[in-house]
């Protein structure tokens, strides 16, 4: 009788641990929205760029006041071929929506030499030049990272020096399958390479407008 006893209540310290840690066990699965959402509702996670500004005025500048005038983006290779104009108009909607200029008109084309188009600016009564730049783009796919980045310059057309130099990225990370007591939730796949250019471009319109 004695041993049979021993037995049973050597179970019981288990019982209990169970029983305390079961709502922990979850609300940790419930924190991740796993019981409360379906698979097709997690969202995308914004990029969240890191900018690094190399050269910036001594003082405050209102650009709001002035004419600037942008140069289509460069890029590597092939991929102006594909991205160039699709990335030229997305930087320049976002510098248009923070109202870092007066006005942002487009030029045509990148390939004259810098001194000509200082020279067509300085004619057409501009008073900067928005230079940008991009490098080989590392385009996520499936629940891979991807990576993108920009070089911007902001040029005085009288003087010819830098007023702004930033160089910004951006991870574009994909949210991993979840894995929880009850089964499991699919990846979410990385941000697009034009939520990050938006991003990136956006902050560095923040820092310009500071």
């Amino acid at each position: 009788m004695t041993d049979r006893f021993s037995k049973k209540t050597s179970w019981l310290p288990l019982v209990i641990l169970f029983l305390i840690a079961c709502p922990f066990i979850l609300s940790g699965c419930a924190g991740s929205s796993f019981f409360t959402t379906d698979i097709n509702d997690r969202q995308i996670k914004k990029p969240v760029p890191k900018l690094n500004v190399v050269i910036m005025p001594k003082q405050h500048t209102d650009l709001s006041r002035y004419r600037a005038l942008m140069i289509p983006v460069f890029m590597a290779g092939a991929q102006e071929q594909h991205w160039g104009q699709s990335v030229t108009n997305l930087v320049r909607s976002v510098v248009l929506q923070e109202g870092v200029f007066g006005t942002l008109e487009l030029f045509p084309t990148n390939n004259p030499g810098d001194q000509e188009i200082m020279k067509q600016a300085r004619d057409r009564g501009f008073d900067y030049l928005l230079e940008i730049s991009m490098p080989p783009v590392i385009e996520p796919s499936g629940d891979s990272e991807g990576w993108v980045a920009l070089h911007l310059q902001v040029i005085s057309v009288d003087k010819g020096y830098s007023l702004w130099r930033i160089y910004g990225e951006a991870q574009l990370i994909p949210q991993p399958t979840l894995h929880c007591l009850m089964g499991q939730r699919a990846f979410v796949p990385a941000p697009s390479v034009g939520q990050g250019i938006v991003s990136i471009t956006r902050q560095m319109a923040m820092v310009m407008r500071q």
